[in-house]
C-alpha cells in the first residue's frame, strides 16, 4: 500500500511540475507582450484552491484533476471586453505574437529539460562502468571486432564513461537501424575505432535490450539452470536444475540472456538442445510455448536462473561534467531525445512500431515511483524525459494543442485572415477526438502491462 501511495504521489509531483512550467511559458510571455491574463490553472475541473495577484487580479488555481492546466487571457471571443482593455485582449494581438504565447509552453519544457540535464551533468551521475565482460560470438559486437574486457569510451565522439551514457548516445542509431561509431580501449590501453552495424535490430524488440541484441553483456551469467517449472517445456525435455546449457539448435551458449534471445523467436518448434550434467553432456529436445507479454509473443521454457549466479562485481564509475562542457552536452541530449522521440513516432505512425509502445499516465507514475525511489538524479532525469515528450506533443499541429493553435496561425498569416469559426469549431471536434483515441489506446497499453 505504501508503494502505491509513492507512486502516487511520485506521478502527482511530477505532472505538478511539468504542467506549472508549460503554463507558465504562456503566462511569462503573454504578460511580457502586454497580453491580460484572467487565470492560471495547474490541474483541470473543480478548483480546490484559488487566490487572486498582481494588478492584474489574475487569478492563481490548483484544480481537482491533475492532469493538464490552461492560461485564461482576456479575447473578445470569449466574452465582452471593456473599451479600454480591448488592446490587451489576446485576439487583438498581431500573429507573432500570439504564435510566441501559444510556443512558449513547449519551449519552456524544452528549456527545463536542457536546465535539468546540465545540472545532473555537473552533479555527476554514478553507474556501472562501460566494460564488456562478456561477447556473443558472432554478433553484431564481435563482427566489429569489439573483444572482451574492451571499455567503451565514447559513441558518436561523445565521451561515455558508464553503461547508461553509452545507451544514451547510441540510442539514435538504434531508433534509425544505423551505423554507429565508436572508441574502445583494450586491456593495454589502445584505444581504437569501431563501426557497429545495426541495420538487422529489431525495432521492436531489441530497443529494450539493445546490448543484448548487439552481443554485449555487462557481466558473466552462466548458463546454468537452478529451477525448472514444473509442467512447462523444460521438464518435458528432461532439464533438470543444475544442468548447464551448452547449445541450442547448434548455437553455442556462454551466457544466460542467450538463451531467452534464442527461443522467444521459436514458439512450437523443436529445438536440439545440448546440456551438461554432471560432467556429462547429453542431447535433448526442447520445444518453447507460447506466450504473449506487453502486446508480443514468443517463446519461453519454463526454466529460471538466481540473480546472484555471477559471482562479478560490477565497476562502477561517474559519468560527471564541468559547468561549461555540461551546457553543450545538455543541448545535445536534449536534442538527441528530441529526434529520437519524434522518429518513434513516426515509426508507430508507419507501422514499423507496434503501438504497444505508446504509454500513458499509469505507466507513467509506474517509472516515475521507480525513479524517485533510486534517487533525486534520476527522478530528475525522468522530469526531463516527461519534459521533452510533453513539449513535443504541444506542437503537433493537432486542434486544440498549441501546434494546432500555431497551424492555424500560418494559415491565417498566409490567407490573410483568420480561419472561420466553423472551420476552427470541426477543427476542436477532431482533435478533442484524435486525442481521446490517443488516451483510450494509452490507457489500454498501460492495463494490459499491468495484466501481464
Amino acid at each position: 500500500m505504501l508503494s502505491v501511495i509513492y507512486t502516487v504521489v511520485s506521478f502527482l509531483i511530477a505532472i505538478g511540475i511539468l504542467v506549472a512550467i508549460h503554463e507558465y511559458g504562456h503566462f511569462w510571455v503573454a504578460k511580457k507582450l502586454g497580453v491580460k491574463v484572467l487565470r492560471f490553472s495547474i490541474g483541470m475541473g473543480k478548483p480546490l484552491w484559488k487566490k487572486n495577484f498582481g494588478k492584474d487580479n489574475t487569478e492563481f488555481v490548483l484544480a481537482a484533476f491533475p492532469i493538464g492546466g490552461y492560461v485564461s487571457m482576456l479575447n473578445e471571443q470569449e466574452g465582452e471586453v471593456d473599451e479600454s482593455e480591448k488592446h490587451r485582449a489576446f485576439n487583438r494581438q498581431a500573429i507573432w505574437k500570439r504564435s510566441l504565447i501559444v510556443l512558449a509552453g513547449p519551449a519552456f519544457n524544452f528549456l527545463f529539460a536542457i536546465i535539468a540535464y546540465w545540472s545532473i551533468a555537473v552533479w555527476g551521475v554514478t553507474a556501472p562502468k562501460s566494460v564488456i565482460n562478456q561477447l556473443e560470438p558472432g554478433s553484431i559486437a564481435a563482427q566489429a571486432g569489439l573483444e572482451r574486457g574492451m571499455e567503451i569510451v565514447s559513441v558518436e565522439g561523445w565521451d561515455t564513461t558508464t553503461w547508461n551514457a553509452v545507451f544514451q548516445e547510441m540510442l539514435p542509431r538504434l531508433v534509425e537501424r544505423s551505423t554507429v561509431s565508436i572508441k574502445a580501449k583494450d586491456s593495454s590501453g589502445i584505444v581504437r575505432d569501431f563501426d557497429l552495424e545495426l541495420h538487422s535490430l529489431n525495432i521492436d524488440r531489441d530497443i529494450r535490450q539493445p546490448f543484448d541484441a548487439m552481443g554485449i553483456y555487462f557481466f558473466d551469467a552462466p548458463a546454468i539452470v537452478d529451477e525448472v517449472v514444473e509442467g512447462k517445456s523444460a521438464e518435458q525435455a528432461g532439464i533438470i536444475a543444475g544442468d548447464r546449457i551448452v547449445s541450442l539448435g547448434g548455437k553455442t551458449i556462454n551466457h544466460w540472456n542467450q538463451i531467452g534471445r534464442y527461443i522467444e523467436k521459436r514458439a512450437n518448434m523443436e529445438i536440439p538442445a545440448v546440456v551438461e550434467r554432471d560432467g556429462q553432456l547429453l542431447d535433448l529436445t526442447i520445444k518453447p510455448y507460447e506466450i504473449t507479454y506487453k502486446g508480443r509473443t514468443f517463446g519461453r521454457v519454463g526454466i529460471v536462473s538466481k540473480p546472484d549466479r555471477s559471482s562479478q562485481k560490477f565497476e562502477y564509475a561517474e559519468n560527471q561534467r564541468g559547468p561549461f562542457e555540461a551546457i553543450g552536452y545538455s543541448l545535445h541530449r536534449t536534442w538527441s531525445i528530441s529526434y529520437v522521440t519524434l522518429r518513434v513516432l513516426g515509426l508507430i505512425i508507419t507501422r514499423e512500431m507496434s503501438l504497444t509502445n505508446i504509454s500513458g499516465p499509469v505507466n507513467i507514475a509506474v517509472v516515475a515511483g521507480q525513479s524517485a525511489s533510486i534517487g533525486i538524479d534520476r527522478y530528475i532525469l525522468f522530469l526531463a524525459l516527461v519534459s521533452i515528450s510533453l513539449g513535443i506533443l504541444n506542437l503537433l499541429p493537432i486542434p486544440v494543442l498549441d501546434g494546432g493553435h500555431f497551424f492555424y496561425y500560418i494559415v491565417e498569416a498566409i490567407k490573410g485572415s483568420p480561419v472561420s469559426e466553423t472551420v476552427e469549431a470541426i477543427g476542436q471536434r477532431i482533435g478533442i477526438m484524435l486525442l481521446v483515441m490517443l488516451m483510450l489506446l494509452a490507457f489500454y497499453n498501460d492495463i494490459m502491462r499491468l495484466a501481464s
